[in-house]
């Protein structure tokens, strides 16, 4: 009898053990749903041209836009950016929503079609223009796969979007070059029959 009982009280361990895994498992599972950047707010006021503006940049997911995914295959809601720049009086200067596909000329690449629009931010005032950082890439917060865009709000209120991959010095500069060329996207449209 007393053989038999240490058996029994492994059995009762092996289901306890069950039950634990049974808790982790569901667990799991949220991560197949998508995941969301957070959403943030950044304002900045600058003087420029002898004037104040206030610079409004807001971030948040947008699930109407088509899904992104990281490296691990994981899913996410891609984002819009609101930039609103408005004068010393509170009137409206400049009010646009940006997507990942305004940068589609720069963004042909696997960071740009399964990356995400995950940032928007301003740089500094240089003449007649205000100069603003876009990056597209990688969803996972903890990754620095990216593009960087340039982008310039000239005083009146046009829009100038340019690959700043120049800017960077040395090392994969040779591999993300051909993306800010608008014929490679082209091409690559063309080889995937769009």
């Amino acid at each position: 009898q007393q053989l038999n009982m240490p058996k029994n009280l492994e059995g009762e361990r092996e289901k306890k053990t069950d039950n634990i895994i049974t808790k982790i498992k569901p667990q799991a599972a949220p991560s197949d749903k998508p995941q969301q950047l957070s959403d943030f707010e950044y304002k900045k006021q600058v003087e420029w041209l002898g004037s104040l503006y206030t610079i409004t940049i807001q971030r948040h997911a947008d699930k109407e836009l088509p899904m992104v995914t990281d490296s691990d295959g994981k899913k996410y809601y891609d984002n819009k950016v609101e930039v609103l720049i408005t004068r010393a009086d509170g009137t409206e200067f400049f009010k646009r929503t940006f997507k990942k596909s305004d940068f589609k000329e720069f963004t042909d690449n696997k960071y740009g079609r399964n990356g995400a629009f995950i940032g928007f931010m301003f740089d500094k005032v240089e003449g007649n223009y205000l100069k603003f950082g876009a990056s597209v890439g990688s969803p996972d917060p903890n990754s620095d796969e990216f593009i960087p865009i340039d982008v310039a709000i000239n005083n009146l209120g046009a829009v100038k979007i340019t690959s700043s991959v120049q800017l960077d010095t040395e090392g994969d500069d040779a591999e993300k070059q051909p993306q800010g060329k608008p014929k490679t996207e082209l091409e690559m449209a063309e080889e995937e029959g769009m």
